[in-house]
């Protein structure tokens, strides 16, 4: 073999092996530390809006958990769930929550101190910002009434609502709350007698685990008297039939 093949290859082995060192280098911190190792995370998160409150749904099927730790603001405020190895939903309910969007981040712990990588989901608290905006479904027209029969025509449904209570005194002296779905556009009353008055209900997210509500709106209603059984006399009087009612 020549000299200068020689040399090659002898600089060749020279350079492949301060390589590896350097590279041996580089990876012995890591190598000195061992292999890191995780904590198994959650599942899955779900999260229910409230006033003022959120409920969070932590879904785990590891049996290796012992905590869950929640952080939110940030790190700055937090709080846990005891798991202790068991599997199913978890339920952990935060209040006196100021009304914004929040960003949670679950870690959870095993018996040997090990973490979990970290889960992120967020979620909506809700509460005056919300409730006064809302406004009450509108009433497009009402009947007369007529032997205690009233019928209201609504306006399309509003967004966010979920229905509206009605509430007024029937015939037989009687304070009636009637449930009226947001898909009902006609409401018919057989025994109302006077004072109408109505709200409307508001769901923020289809979970929400709080319903918000307006206040209340009266609303005047025509009677007409009915006068067929009537018997006149000298002193009788009545001149329009048609009484005004309000709430």
């Amino acid at each position: 073999m020549k000299l200068s093949n020689r040399v090659y290859i002898l600089g060749a082995f020279i350079f492949f092996t301060f390589s590896c060192s350097k590279m041996n280098d580089l990876h012995q911190p890591y190598l000195d530390e061992g292999e890191t190792i995780y904590a198994a995370k959650i599942d899955s998160v779900a999260t229910n809006a409230g006033k003022g409150r959120i409920q969070l749904e932590a879904f785990i099927r590891s049996q290796r958990i012992e905590t869950v730790y929640i952080f939110w603001n940030d790190l700055a405020d937090s709080t846990e769930i005891q798991v202790n190895n068991q599997t199913g939903i978890y339920h952990k309910m935060l209040e006196n929550m100021v009304e914004k969007e929040y960003i949670f981040q679950f870690i959870s712990t095993d018996k040997y101190g090990h973490q979990s990588l970290p889960f992120e989901v967020s979620g909506k608290v809700y509460g005056n910002r919300f409730q006064e905006a809302l406004i009450n479904r509108a009433i497009v027209s009402m009947t007369p009434v007529i032997h205690g029969n009233l019928t209201i025509n609504w306006s399309a449904a509003v967004d966010q609502g979920v229905g509206c209570n009605v509430v007024y005194m029937n015939v037989d002296g009687h304070k009636i709350t009637k449930k009226v779905p947001m898909s009902e556009t006609i409401t018919t009353l057989n025994d109302f007698a006077s004072g109408l008055k109505y709200q409307t209900l508001f769901v923020p997210e289809p979970t929400a685990i709080d319903t918000f509500y307006t206040d209340f709106k009266a609303q005047k209603v025509l009677i007409i008297v009915d006068r067929s059984d009537w018997t006149a006399t000298a002193d009788s009087y009545e001149s329009t039939g048609q009484l005004p009612n309000g709430a």
